[in-house]
């Protein structure tokens, strides 16, 4: 876990702790000192007492982990990615509002 209490994945933990989890799971994949990041993680604090609690989010530091992230054709910062029972179901860039987060989780739980 991070300072924002979410799961902290990289290339080793991945395959296993993503791909292979039932169920949904968010994936902030993020960039140190990128302003839009920050904001994003506030909002998905925010989200997280919202959301059903079988929901997982977590993190990638994605220059801690660039296989991983151009693997999953991740280009921009901050990338979020949406899979259900370890398939990419959805993907969104940027900062959206917590509500149109908030109905993708509904649609996605």
């Amino acid at each position: 876990m991070n300072e924002t209490g979410f799961a902290v994945f990289t290339e080793r933990t991945f395959e296993v702790e993503v791909l292979g989890r039932s169920g949904l799971t968010l994936v902030d994949f993020w960039s140190e000192g990128c302003a839009p990041c920050r904001q994003l993680g506030r909002l998905l604090q925010q989200l997280a007492t919202e959301i059903p609690s079988g929901v997982r989010i977590g993190t990638v530091q994605i220059e801690e982990n660039p296989a991983l992230a151009e693997r999953l054709g991740v280009h921009a910062a901050p990338t979020l990615m949406f899979f259900k029972d370890g398939t990419l179901v959805a993907t969104r860039t940027g900062v959206d509002r917590r509500q149109v987060l908030k109905k993708l989780v509904e649609t996605h739980a």
